[in-house]
């Protein structure tokens, strides 16, 4: 009678030992399938990174240049001002010069006609 029922209790053990094994089993290929699902949906991911990357790469370089080209431009605008100026000042003497020819002239002209008159 003691046997029977641990027979009984070993085949109950069993029956549940069975039942743990199937479960694990079925969680195993739940957690693959996961897995495989996962890695589908990260390759597509991984791409959209890799873009981005290369894209952002791009647009610092892309900057770079840029920036590069705004200094040169501003050396060149900063030459060219300094030469407006210096033009500016050239023109302004001519102007005062051609002032004083002016009145030299009308001076000499005045002159003349002194010593014509005369």
């Amino acid at each position: 009678k003691e046997q029977a029922e641990q027979i009984k209790s070993l085949k109950v053990d069993q029956g549940k030992s069975m039942a743990d094994a199937r479960k694990l089993l079925l969680a195993e290929e739940k957690i693959k399938e996961l897995t495989k699902r996962s890695a589908a949906e990260l390759k597509p991911l991984q791409s959209m990174l890799e873009s981005s990357r290369a894209a952002n790469r791009a647009s610092v370089s892309e900057q770079q240049r840029l920036e590069k080209k705004i200094d040169a431009d501003s050396k060149t605008i900063s030459k060219l001002q300094k030469t407006i100026k210096e033009q500016a000042e050239q023109i302004e003497s001519l102007k005062v010069d051609q002032e004083e020819n002016t009145a030299d002239a009308q001076k000499l002209g005045l002159t003349k006609i002194k010593e014509l008159t005369k």
